[in-house]
């Protein structure tokens, strides 16, 4: 097996990703390891390289993809490998939100480079939006809304940070509409309908930067969480953050009457006019989205903690 790490050098508050250079090369020389280590040069870089990585593995030299980075460097490599053989995906987290990898263990847990590039690896599912594929969540209203504002000042003020921007964001966001007014069919069995400050469909547990808003959902069981939370007054909705953010809402009296939880295989969501989706933070806007389970769609390389408690 040939081991690929792919680098994010910008990664992290503090240019993270370019430091885990040494300890990558001495993790791999101790466990004497086929590897290689590519730093990306430009925004979709890692996508292409692990792609060309999958390309070329077989069955008798299959290849494992590390991406060195955070969420963003990590969906990139992922989309580059989903349903191709020979290939796993793993994961050394050194972003500033890390929100995928906390379905599976901690940050430490993924960084005992020693025990974790050598562990096992397990099927994991992936959601089909259309345009983009998702390893972690695809989200709808204020959060998305929120997401497509702070992209917008990071691409035009490039001295913001993400912070920086998403604070911007969340100020700007919260003097206008927070929520979508769309019909959502759930396996096409189950309508709903009316105005809505947060709809997913989730794979993974946590998005947003720590944000445990699919607090049972499990990457591994082939199924899709849906989350619906009704619109509320601006008020209301300040109110109603903690709860959401901790992942304690989903037993909450005080969100009863305005939370509805679906697992299932696909959703499609509707609206008169186009909605803001985004898909482990890239954002597009649509009328009509279909979120579709891709079963086992990636290998990835599990700590070794998590394996024990499945075992």
């Amino acid at each position: 097996m040939k081991y690929l790490f792919i680098i994010n050098p910008t990664a992290g508050p503090v240019n993270a990703g370019e430091k885990y250079g040494d300890d990558i090369k001495s993790a791999c020389e101790k466990n004497g390891l086929d590897y290689e280590i590519v730093y990306t040069q430009h925004e979709g870089h890692a996508s292409e390289i692990a792609a060309e990585a999958a390309d070329a593995a077989t069955a008798e030299c299959p290849v494992r993809v590390f991406a060195v980075g955070g969420d963003g460097t990590l969906c990139e490599t992922a989309n580059g490998l989903m349903n191709k053989p020979n290939c796993e995906l793993g994961c050394l987290p050194c972003g500033s939100g890390n929100d995928y990898i906390k379905s599976f263990g901690t940050t430490e847990d993924f960084l005992d480079l020693d025990s974790y590039i050598v562990s096992q690896s397990v099927a994991v599912d992936a959601i089909d939006a259309g345009p983009l594929k998702s390893i972690n969540i695809c989200s709808m209203g204020f959060d998305a809304i929120i997401c497509d504002k702070a992209n917008r000042i990071k691409s035009k003020n490039k001295k913001y940070s993400g912070a920086q921007a998403y604070d911007k964001a969340v100020i700007r966001s919260f003097l206008g509409k927070i929520y979508n007014t769309i019909k959502v069919t759930i396996d096409d069995k189950e309508t709903f309908e009316g105005d809505y400050l947060f709809s997913l469909a989730a794979g993974g547990q946590y998005y947003g930067g720590g944000f445990h808003s699919a607090p049972m959902a499990d990457p591994t069981d082939g199924i899709i969480d849906f989350i619906l939370v009704k619109k509320v007054s601006k008020l209301k909705a300040l109110t109603l953050i903690s709860d959401y953010k901790s992942g304690a809402f989903v037993h909450k009296k005080r969100f009863k009457k305005i939370l509805t939880i679906r697992k299932g295989t696909h959703m499609r969501v509707e609206s008169k006019t186009p909605v803001i989706v985004t898909v482990d933070g890239e954002c597009f806007s649509s009328t009509t989205i279909d979120f579709e389970i891709m079963k086992g769609a990636l290998q990835f390389v599990a700590p070794k903690a998590y394996l024990e408690k499945r075992a």
